[in-house]
């Protein structure tokens, strides 16, 4: 168990330089000036610019290095905890992404664990009645939630309660959680259900096929032939050998759920981190998209390499030698 982890840490450390290396390959050779933009947005400058104040500006903010070169010396201070400043402020990254990190940490847990709770259950009922009324109402629902997009759905949302309830999602004050606990929740329950919507039609669907396929193995039939309750054989046998390929696609969807975050926090006003990509995006501010890129990457590499590391508890007949 102990090489297997160590393997893959190191695997996930090369995930990591990888997926860095190709998104600012992609951030930098993207069409467009990214010095022009920030002297044009800034608006502090007037009149024609010549070559020698772009010249100037490309100095100061180290674009006149070949691309490998500047990619090393961010990768170097990447390392040391370091991801530059803003080209828009000239704030830290760090810090910038630090204030924004709890928000969309929070979206994905509560979106996460609500799934989780709910999808599960459901589905383990499902394939308990297979073919009953509540097998056909749960699969239309999951069906129905991996067909609606969450950008539709968190429109959809925003429409219903302006409308219907006088309430505006948008504009809803969100504070730190810490700050006001219940003025958060109200913020940011209605875009985690947006967020954990298609998450938890992917669940209930694993957590029914995986059911099903543990129902028909051997030791439950004998559990069943031994006058143990349908009740009893699912509890203590049947949901523990189905969790596996419930754990696994849980944890392949985190992806798709940071992913989901970035919409989701710009429909509803959300100040996360996936707000904060796209308005960095916009802005063209490489190293503030350097920085919430590697920062959702850790998010999502360490978040696998949990669940590899999991099937060790969750089975005892796993072992990793």
């Amino acid at each position: 168990m102990a090489q297997y982890t160590i393997r893959r840490i190191i695997a996930s450390i090369f995930v990591l330089f990888l997926m860095s290396f190709v998104a600012f390959m992609l951030i930098n050779l993207a069409p467009g000036n990214a010095l022009l933009a920030q002297i044009a947005g800034s608006g502090s400058i007037g009149g024609v610019l010549d070559s020698e104040v772009l010249a100037q500006f490309e100095r100061e903010l180290g674009l006149d290095k070949p691309l490998l070169e500047r990619y090393a010396n961010w990768i170097f201070h990447a390392i040391q905890g370091d991801l530059g400043n803003s080209f828009v402020n000239n704030q830290s990254v760090l810090d910038r992404i630090g204030e924004r990190l709890p928000t969309s940490i929070e979206l994905v847990l509560i979106a996460s664990i609500i799934s989780f709770v709910v999808a599960v259950p459901i589905g383990v009922l499902s394939a308990a009645r297979q073919g009953g009324a509540s097998d056909y109402a749960s699969r239309t629902f999951a069906i129905l939630g991996l067909a609606v997009p969450n950008f539709f759905l968190g429109i959809l949302c925003l429409i219903i309660f302006s409308r219907w309830f006088g309430i505006s999602l948008g504009t809803m004050e969100k504070p730190d959680i810490w700050e006001d606990p219940i003025q958060n929740l109200q913020g940011v329950i209605i875009p985690s259900l947006v967020v954990g919507f298609g998450l938890i039609a992917t669940i209930m669907r694993m957590a029914r096929s995986s059911t099903l396929e543990v129902l028909h193995d051997d030791y439950v039939r004998t559990a069943r032939a031994k006058g143990l309750g349908e009740r009893v054989i699912i509890t203590r046998h049947v949901i523990r050998n189905a969790m596996i390929p419930i754990i696994t696609i849980f944890g392949n969807q985190v992806a798709f759920v940071l992913g989901g975050t970035v919409i989701v926090e710009q429909i509803f006003r959300v100040p996360g981190v996936g707000f904060l990509a796209l308005d960095s995006i916009n802005k063209r501010d490489y190293p503030l998209v350097m920085g919430t890129t590697l920062v959702l990457g850790f998010v999502v590499v360490t978040t696998n390499l949990l669940v590899d590391l999991s099937y060790g508890f969750i089975d005892p007949r796993i072992r990793y030698n």
